[in-house]
């Protein structure tokens, strides 16, 4: 299992008689629209993770994945350590990537699923058939959950990997890797001023009386800290004069 791109030769049709191979640009077209469902419905298997999910396969994380999720979605590193604020940052910013993007934050995200999946396969891993799936995939969904396990076989639908038929094939065909509705995207939060306490007349009153008070409060203390000073002064030039007197 591996997302690396191969080249293969299909069989071709000799050229029309306008010198064209139509089957081959058919080809081509159908590969196209095929990519082009497939990365949809890996977008789809990314929407649809709830908040558990995506929380715990965030925390879940290497460092150095938590760090390359952060440059696939254009994230201040630091946003990466925002607990649970972290998880509809995340939802939001992978509704708006690049399917390249997004395809990267998925392996992060099912990165101890894919690795569990790839040690129970051994050498079969680099091109496994569907009952070799079948075999080791009930292991993979009781540890880490059929929404994890669902996006990983997205992914490699979605990739260039070898088993990309045979994972599209299961996410076609198998119910227990349905993908559910997507999760609702959180606005981001609109930070609005509180409308100011209606007060009674009584209240309002009492609120004028405090400020009187504290505005009074404020000019008894300013007074006396400037009678203290100038008696301060005053002591200061006292002694200066009796210095004076007394070396005379």
């Amino acid at each position: 299992m591996s997302a690396e791109s191969i080249d293969e030769e299909v069989p071709g049709h000799a050229p029309d008689d306008d010198g064209q191979n139509h089957t081959d640009h058919e080809h081509d077209d159908e590969d196209e629209a095929q990519a082009e469902a497939d990365a949809a419905v890996m977008a789809q298997a990314l929407a649809a993770l709830d908040d558990d999910v995506l929380r715990n396969a965030l925390a879940a994380m290497s460092e150095k994945s938590r760090l390359e999720v952060a440059a696939q979605l254009q994230l201040p590193r630091a946003t990466m350590r925002l607990g649970d604020a972290l998880v509809p940052l995340v939802r939001r910013k992978l509704q708006t990537a690049a399917p390249d993007h997004q395809l990267q934050v998925l392996f992060a995200l099912a990165q101890h699923v894919n690795d569990q999946t790839i040690e129970a396969l051994g050498p079969r891993s680099e091109e496994p058939t569907r009952d070799d799936l079948l075999e080791v995939l009930p292991a993979v969904i009781e540890r880490h959950g059929a929404p994890l396990t669902t996006l990983m076989l997205a992914g490699y639908a979605a990739s260039d990997a070898r088993c990309r038929p045979v994972m599209r094939e299961l996410l076609e065909t198998d119910d227990r890797f349905v993908i559910g509705p997507p999760v609702e995207v959180d606005a981001k939060p609109q930070l609005e001023a509180r409308p100011e306490p209606v007060l009674d007349k009584k209240e309002l009153e009492a609120k004028r009386e405090q400020r009187r008070a504290a505005k009074e409060a404020k000019r008894a203390a300013e007074v006396r800290e400037r009678e203290a000073r100038l008696a301060a002064q005053a002591k200061r030039r006292q002694a200066v004069h009796d210095a004076k007197r007394k070396s005379q």
